[in-house]
């Protein structure tokens, strides 16, 4: 029995991944479409409001200028690479991977972990794409006073340009998390995660994570339903 379970378990992960093989192109797609018809409008209201994302702005400015002192800069190397390995080991963890063990030096890292494949793309491709220092301040921010959120917000600026750069300098051809899955599908998962994720963001500063979030998938289920009904 033991044998056959096993055996019934092997065959639905080759089912599972044969049709997420095929249908991860036409998801990655429409989510894209969904995410990027999203993020226009919400970024156009944010150019129009800037005074609402002054402090954002600010704590961007400062990363700016603190990087260019030495203190900081002969140590961004190997805080980027930390960075890098730590949101592979996260990320990892939310998919219940075990994490054996996570080394990071100035020019290089790697994170061994064990696991089922599903979630590898996200594991994989997460340090490109997803701020989670950003995202760490944005849930410590639900508990801050109204009279103290531009602290949190200077946090959340300052980490979202150290993600910014990360992302800039270590998003290469060459990375082997890219190769791994092919360039085209890395990239079109990366677009949809940036555009998502600047989504949440920018609504985070004006609603709140948890209002961005409840805000942001209805209207993405609507779209879907409007779409359908205008197609159909």
């Amino acid at each position: 029995m033991k044998k056959l379970t096993t055996e019934s378990c092997f065959h639905l992960h080759k089912i599972l991944d044969s049709v997420m093989k095929y249908l991860f192109y036409p998801i990655a797609i429409l989510l894209l479409i969904l995410t990027c018809s999203e993020f226009f409008p919400i970024f156009m209201y944010a150019c129009k409001h800037i005074a609402v994302y002054q402090w954002v702005l600010y704590g961007m400015a400062t990363y700016f200028i603190i990087r260019r002192f030495s203190f900081f800069s002969r140590n961004e190397q190997w805080l980027q690479t930390t960075s890098h390995e730590a949101t592979h080991a996260i990320v990892g963890m939310m998919f219940f991977h075990k994490i054996h063990s996570l080394q990071a030096n100035e020019d290089h890292g790697v994170v061994f972990h064990s696991g089922k494949k599903v979630g590898d793309i996200f594991i994989s491709l997460a340090p490109y794409c997803l701020p989670i220092l950003t995202y760490a301040f944005l849930l410590l921010r639900i508990m801050g006073a109204n009279k103290m959120l531009y602290v949190f917000d200077l946090f959340i600026g300052f980490t979202l340009a150290f993600h910014l750069v990360c992302f800039c300098s270590q998003t290469r051809l060459y990375q082997p998390d890219i190769q791994t899955h092919g360039y085209i599908k890395s990239f079109l998962f990366l677009f949809v995660a940036w555009f998502f994720n600047a989504t949440i963001i920018l609504l985070s500063i004006r609603k709140g994570i948890v209002g961005a979030i409840t805000y942001i998938f209805p209207k993405y289920w609507n779209d879907i339903i409007g779409w359908w009904n205008f197609i159909f």
